[in-house]
């Protein structure tokens, strides 16, 4: 017998009127896919082990990186971007609502 959990990833979505919300959708060690949610909320100044691929699905967003001399990015609904370990970073502004899909691995996977 197949086991199969259908799942969608714009329905059941968590509070996040006061903080982003976080959920990882699949957790296997050495491979993890989230889904933020934010609703106009920024964040401190990420530094990861980890390699992060990511894709704004809903809304808006800018991410600045400190340590480049201010360069930022806007990012709209459909705009992905590969962030490498150790790259610093920060959500400096999200639209409400704000939707993510993040898949963190194992810098320098094949």
């Amino acid at each position: 017998m197949d086991n199969y959990q259908l799942s969608n990833i714009f329905q059941k979505l968590p509070d996040a009127s006061e903080f982003e919300c976080e959920e990882d959708l699949l957790d296997k060690g050495a491979l993890r896919i989230s889904r933020i949610l934010s609703r106009g909320q920024t964040s401190e100044v990420y530094e990861q082990d980890e390699d992060e691929w990511v894709m704004l699905l809903v809304g808006e967003a800018e991410i600045a990186f400190p340590d480049e001399g201010g360069h930022k990015i806007a990012l709209r609904s459909g705009d992905f971007l590969f962030l490498q370990a150790g790259r610093r970073h920060q959500v400096t502004r999200t639209s409400d609502p704000c939707l993510w899909l993040c898949v963190f691995f194992a810098p320098g996977s094949e």
